[in-house]
């Protein structure tokens, strides 16, 4: 997605649509219920546990959601960590390459102003600076060290690709394409072959060469006149020359005319430019938020909510007083739904928060939040419509429900930023902190 397509929502009015929404949401059950039952004010609470949500489950639940949102945030982060790295080096392999193609065409400029080895040998100049500097291009384009290193010294050696030497033949005088000035090379200097030196031949000429070298000889028979002198020629060099070896060039011998060669560089540019943009589209393809990433973020969050709620029932069992001992198949069972519940609502929590986050760039905190609002006050809409709580009660507890998500979501937020080192600890004690302090308030105005 590019910059100018991307939402960012502005936390204030991100906090203000959670109380709006979730509001809006628990006048809504409000109203509609009353649409339905005129007695729901006449409701009578069967205990105040009923009136008021337990404290501590409430605020486990809170800090589970923020615990929701640092795993979307953390799985984020380590995503787009990896993009713009891949996105760097692309940068960098593409000046790398730029660089390249300026000496290229510096250097081409330079040998046709002064006409080197005039109109018969100008291109083998061309062709010995267009091969290193392709080369080193192609080089970039893949990732690699740039291995190629012109000499123009007039030696026996062309260039240098690593510690490779090499002498290149872009020759078509005699019509054996090159082989002729290759074994006058090799003739003058037997120290190149003795070094490991390497000849290269333009990918055309090397093309027809290497196919006539590995024609078995029932085929080359049935060749032209003109193919079978050569593909004969080619046997009697092999033969007396097994230790040549030869490559072909990134050019061919028509890309180093003195005409074409401006095309050819132009070719090289065009080429590279599609190159790199390719390698940023396959990074943004490679590192966007995937159906694989949105299934282990919901796995993550069920586990984690599917935990905590699991874990605070049997706190809840254990303080009323039973003993692990004295559990029944109802408390088990109790335990069991909460856990399966609280999975279930992690699940939901995690794949929501990763998608909004990801399609509109809100933070995990914000959504996180504005979800357990919206839990809450169906929560409660729920005990409202079973005649559980009253009309009153309804309001209350989603007014309460709305202000400890918004708690939750400024201490962890606050938590963040003191605990710079580990913010996820932070994000998870400011969370029930906040929660905490709102919950504590709830259960005062409700005694």
């Amino acid at each position: 997605m590019k910059g100018s397509d991307r939402i960012y929502v502005n936390p204030k009015i991100a906090i203000a649509g959670i109380a709006s929404l979730a509001g809006l949401v628990g006048i809504g059950f409000g109203l509609n219920a009353r649409k339905k039952s005129v007695k729901a004010d006449n409701v009578q609470l069967s205990s105040a546990k009923s009136r008021t949500p337990n404290v501590t489950s409430a605020t486990l639940q809170e800090a589970a959601g923020q615990a929701d949102a640092i795993v979307v945030d953390a799985v984020n982060a380590t995503r787009i960590g990896q993009l713009l790295k891949a996105l760097s080096r692309i940068d960098r392999n593409q000046a790398g390459a730029n660089e390249e193609i300026n000496k290229l065409k510096a250097e081409i400029q330079k040998l046709l102003l002064s006409n080197r080895g005039g109109e018969k040998g100008i291109h083998g100049f061309i062709g010995e600076t267009s091969q290193v500097h392709i080369s080193n291009i192609k080089a970039f384009i893949n990732g690699d060290e740039p291995l190629y290193i012109l000499l123009d010294d007039n030696s026996m050696t062309d260039y240098l690709r690593g510690m490779q030497i090499i002498q290149q033949k872009a020759c078509q005088a005699g019509g054996h394409l090159g082989l002729d000035a290759i074994r006058r090379h090799a003739d003058k200097y037997p120290e190149f072959l003795e070094e490991g030196g390497i000849y290269q031949i333009p990918q055309d000429m090397y093309a027809k060469y290497n196919r006539l070298r590995n024609l078995p000889e029932e085929v080359a028979l049935k060749l032209r006149r003109e193919d079978l002198r050569l593909w004969k020629y080619i046997k009697n060099f092999t033969k007396e020359n097994p230790n040549i070896r030869i490559e072909p060039m990134e050019v061919t011998y028509s890309d180093i005319q003195v005409g074409n060669i401006d095309d050819t560089v132009k070719k090289v540019e065009n080429d590279t430019d599609r190159a790199f943009e390719n390698q940023r589209k396959e990074a943004h393809d490679t590192h966007a938020p995937s159906l694989e990433e949105f299934l282990k973020v919901c796995g993550i969050s069920a586990a984690i909510e599917g935990g905590v709620s699991a874990a605070t029932e049997l706190i809840l069992k254990l303080k009323s007083g039973k003993k692990l001992s004295e559990f029944t198949k109802e408390d088990l069972k109790d335990i069991l739904g909460k856990l399966v519940v609280g999975s279930g609502k992690g699940a939901v929590r995690g794949g929501i928060v990763y998608a909004l986050t990801n399609i509109y760039r809100i933070p995990a905190a914000i959504t996180s939040g504005t979800v357990t609002a919206l839990f809450a006050v169906c929560h409660e809409g729920y005990l409202f419509f079973k005649n559980r709580i009253s009309r009153k009660q309804l309001i209350k507890n989603s007014i309460f429900s709305i202000i400890e998500s918004l708690a939750s979501v400024v201490g962890a937020t606050i938590g963040k930023h003191v605990f710079k080192k580990c913010p996820i600890i932070g994000a998870i004690a400011g969370s029930i902190f906040g929660s905490a302090a709102v919950g504590y308030a709830r259960k005062t105005a409700f005694a």
